[in-house]
This record gives C-alpha cells, sequence and structure tokens, in this order.
C-alpha cells in the first residue's frame, strides 16, 4: 500500500512511498544490523569524513531541497532554508569535526603510574541498530543530524519520517556520500512506527513537548526585543518548529505597548503560498488542523479573551488552510489554548496582576495543578539579567532562555551520548604481583593500601602521623611496583 504526499497548499499529490509492514521494518533491521558490524570497525575519523561530505551534498543542493519541504510541509521556502537546512550543514560540520574526539577512549582516575600499574579507560561502543522517529516539527533538520550522529557513533539506522518525500531525499543525500546502503533504511506508516522498537536496540524520539513553549515578561523587559521573539517564536514555520511558543505571560506594566507592537508586526507578516520567496506564513498541515485551531480560538474569546488580529484566511489561486498570525489578549489563565499545543501560528497573551502570579501561570500550578512547562521551552525576560536567571531556575523547563528564545541544538558529545554505549575497561601489567585485594590478604600490602588512602583522602594534619608510622610498609610496597615494572623492560 503506498502514502501518499501531498501540498497542504494546493492539495495536489506531489508523491508516494511504499508503506512498511513490521515484517518489512524487522528485515530492514535485520540488514542493517549486518552492515553494521563492519561499519562499527571503522574508524571514527573515517566515518566522520562520510558526515562532511553529506553536509557539502546538500548544501549543492540547497534550493531544490528547500523548495521540496516547501511544497511537503507548507514550511515557506525562505524558512526551510534558515530554519532547516542551513542549521543541519552547520550542525553535521560540527559532528564531523568534534564527533571523532567525542567517541575517543578517555583515561578514568589517576595515572597509572601511580596505581600501582592499573590503568581503566572508558570506552564508548556502537549500540547497533538505532531506530529515529522522525517528527513534523524538525522534518529535516533533526533526522539528519539524528542520523548523522547514529552512523558516526558506528550504528546501523532505520529512519521512520515525518515528511516521507523529505526523508528519501535525506537517505539518498547519505547514500551519494557514500554510506552503504543497507545501513541506513527509511520506513514509512504507522505500522513502521509501530514496529520500530522491536526492531532496533534503541529508539531515539524527536516528538516534542506536548504543549508549547512560553516566554515571560518580567518588569522592565525589553519591549521591542520581546516582541520580536515573540514573533519569531509564535509565528515562524506557522508555529510549527521545536522552539515554538504558544503563550505569553506578562506583568501589566509591558502589557500595553508589547500588544501594540505585536499586533503591528503580525498584521505586516504575509500569508501565501510557501514555495513563494516572499511569503513568511504558509498553510496548516490540513483542514482538519484548521477546525482545531478556530474552535480553541472560539472557545477562549467565549470565555472573555480578545482576539486583535488573525484568523481564517484566503490566498488566490490556493486551496489549502491558511491562518494569518493571531494573537490573544486576555486569555483566561484556564483557558484550554494555554494547555493544548495549538496547530497554528496563534500567541495567547495573559495579563498577570505581577510577577509573583506571572511565575506561578507559567509554571502551571494555577492553571491545572501540576507543572506543564516541564519538558518544553520557556525565555525569561527582564531588566536585570542576573534577576531573570534566578528566575530561569525556577522554572521547570527542558530548556530556558533569559532575554532571547531560539533553538539551541545540543553539541556533538551531547548528541551521540544517545547512540553509544559506555562502559568501562581496566587493566594492570601482568608482572607487578597481586595488590591487597587479594587471598590470602597480605597484611604488609593492607596496611600500605590504607596508609596511601589516609595520605591522600584523608587530613592534612594527619598526614605527618601516617608518615612516620607506616613509612616502612609504603616502602617496600613501592619497592615491589618499582621492580616490577623494571621486570617489564
Amino acid at each position: 500500500m503506498q502514502l501518499e504526499a501531498r501540498s497542504p497548499a494546493t492539495g495536489e499529490r506531489l508523491g508516494a512511498v511504499e508503506q512498511a509492514s513490521a515484517e518489512d521494518v524487522l528485515a530492514a533491521a535485520a540488514r542493517a544490523a549486518a552492515a553494521q558490524r563492519v561499519w562499527g570497525a571503522v574508524p571514527a575519523p573515517a566515518r566522520a569524513r562520510y558526515v562532511r561530505r553529506a553536509a557539502r551534498l546538500m548544501l549543492d543542493d540547497l534550493d531544490e531541497l528547500a523548495l521540496l519541504l516547501a511544497h511537503e510541509t507548507g514550511h515557506p521556502r525562505t524558512e526551510a532554508a534558515l530554519g532547516e537546512l542551513l542549521p543541519t550543514v552547520a550542525g553535521l560540520s560540527d559532528l564531523a569535526d568534534d564527533g571523532p574526539s567525542a567517541l575517543a577512549d578517555h583515561r578514568i582516575g589517576r595515572p597509572a603510574l601511580l596505581r600501582a600499574g592499573r590503568r581503566a579507560f572508558g570506552v564508548q561502543e556502537p549500540r547497533g541498530v538505532i531506530g529515529v522517529l522522525g517528527s513534523a516539527d524538525s522534518p529535516w533538520t533533526e533526522p539528519a543530524l539524528e542520523v548523522a550522529a547514529s552512523l558516526l557513533a558506528g550504528n546501523g539506522v532505520v529512519l521512520a519520517p515525518a515528511a516521507p518525500l523529505a526523508g528519501e531525499r535525506l537517505r539518498a543525500a547519505f547514500l551519494r556520500a557514500g554510506i552503504p546502503g543497507e545501513l541506513l533504511a527509511v520506513v514509512h506508516g504507522d505500522a513502521a512506527r509501530a514496529a520500530l522498537p522491536d526492531a532496533c536496540a534503541r529508539i531515539v524520539s524527536l516528538e516534542g513537548p506536548e504543549t508549547k513553549g512560553a516566554l515571560l515578561v518580567l518588569e522592565g523587559a525589553p519591549v521591542e526585543l520581546v516582541a520580536s521573539a515573540a514573533l519569531w517564536a509564535a509565528f515562524a514555520a506557522g508555529g510549527r518548529h521545536p522552539a515554538a511558543a504558544g503563550r505569553l505571560v506578562c506583568v501589566p506594566s509591558v502589557a500595553e505597548p508589547l500588544l501594540g507592537l505585536l499586533r503591528e508586526r503580525a498584521l505586516r507578516l504575509e500569508v501565501g503560498d510557501p514555495a513563494s520567496e516572499q511569503a513568511e506564513v504558509g498553510p496548516l498541515r490540513s483542514p482538519e488542523d484548521l477546525a482545531a485551531l478556530e474552535a480553541l480560538v472560539e472557545e477562549a474569546v467565549s470565555g472573555g479573551a480578545e482576539l486583535i488580529c488573525g484568523g481564517p484566511v484566503s490566498v488566490e489561486g490556493l486551496s489549502g488552510p491558511f491562518y494569518a498570525p493571531a494573537v490573544l489578549r486576555r486569555v483566561p489563565a484556564g483557558a484550554r489554548i494555554l494547555r493544548e499545543a495549538v496547530p497554528g501560528p496563534v500567541l495567547a497573551v495573559v495579563e498577570a496582576p505581577g510577577e509573583a502570579a506571572a511565575i506561578e501561570l507559567v509554571q502551571g500550578r494555577p492553571m491545572t495543578g501540576d507543572r506543564r512547562a516541564r519538558g518544553g521551552v520557556v525565555s525569561v525576560w527582564a531588566r536585570d539579567r542576573a534577576k531573570g536567571e534566578r528566575v530561569a531556575r525556577t522554572l521547570e523547563a527542558e530548556l530556558t532562555w533569559v532575554n532571547e528564545h531560539g533553538a539551541v541544538a545540543p553539541g556533538p558529545a551531547l548528541r551521540l551520548q544517545r547512540h553509544v554505549a559506555a562502559r568501562q575497561v581496566a587493566s594492570r601489567t601482568a608482572v607487578i604481583g597481586g595488590g591487597a585485594r587479594r587471598l590470602p590478604y597480605d597484611p604488609a600490602l593492607v596496611r600500605a593500601r590504607t596508609a596511601a588512602t589516609r595520605l591522600v583522602h584523608g587530613r592534612e594534619a594527619d598526614r605527618l602521623t601516617v608518615l612516620r608510622r607506616d613509612a616502612g610498609p609504603l616502602a617496600r610496597a613501592a619497592l615491589r611496583v618499582g621492580s616490577g615494572l623494571l621486570r617489564r623492560r
């Protein structure tokens, strides 16, 4: 059975891919596992060259890929380039540059000379086959970076993309870079996504939090900067990106000037064909999303909110569901639009009576009794940076900014951690005899080990006493180690 991809702007058929069954996913994972056994033995610096080559190929195809994303996802063409493709090229280059050193073995503990010839290393090994579950919030950047990190770590990959045509082009880019075809599989459809956990050693899900992020605006905040950040956070990519914000909570002193700027600038945004370079807001994903969005806005207005701009709009020559960027003010703290991930460009503004109440509202306790900010993103805006940082530490969000709002991708080392199995290897030279922890116990070695531990980790005031009392056992133990090291030569 085929899965069709249609343009959300026009409804036209863009192409189709074959949906995968559970058996297809298992077979793809088995092929990837067979290829991974060879791929995992390739040194990380050599694997990094394939990642760098993929980045350059994507840059070569920038315009074509931006147009593909615009047609398939509805993200404006310029947004696809700036928000998806260019960050991918930079992220892949960073992985290629810094990934091999992050994957290298690293020494654990003190030098071997201070540990009687013992040494220990932390090693990071491939997990096998990694399953990557794509998300529509980032149809290209996040899957590309996770696939690259997994391959760089020595794994095979099975990717279930949210945008099927983009997923196929992503695989093609890595294959053109020289990655073996069996090592990277792309599977489509709900059955494939459901089967992925049973087929792979580990799943990396790119699904974001259930609610959008928030902006918390405190006394003296820079209103101009807040308005610019809120415009991007709420309306870029139609409010469908990993750092998207659906609500803004502010104190009374900034409400009027901020709302004035938001309305003025939102009205200037051009809603249109995502394939056009002039469009700044594209269509919603589906008519169902439009219906859900309208219901949430109407419910908020019925509850006392005021819609100061935005709403459904028609675009000449296009039949898709378009919605002009909307700003709601005086949104009741219990409104459903504050609790759900609104599927479109809407910013709900809550005017709190003071700073303490504003912080409580972002935490979520007055609205639902829980802490809904957990797992999402929040930006705190304040004149005093130190104050903003103190407030940010109290918010249980996955990522918090102060006086800025934007996606921050994890560095290569952090991203690679999802794709490796960390373990420890310890050794000692074979010519040095057994230590204190051997049966039967050697009382002299036990005494020497105790004395050494007191010298290194004990109170400074006791060190002279230890040296006077246990100098003999320490010297004999040192001679034993030294003679063992000499026999190695």
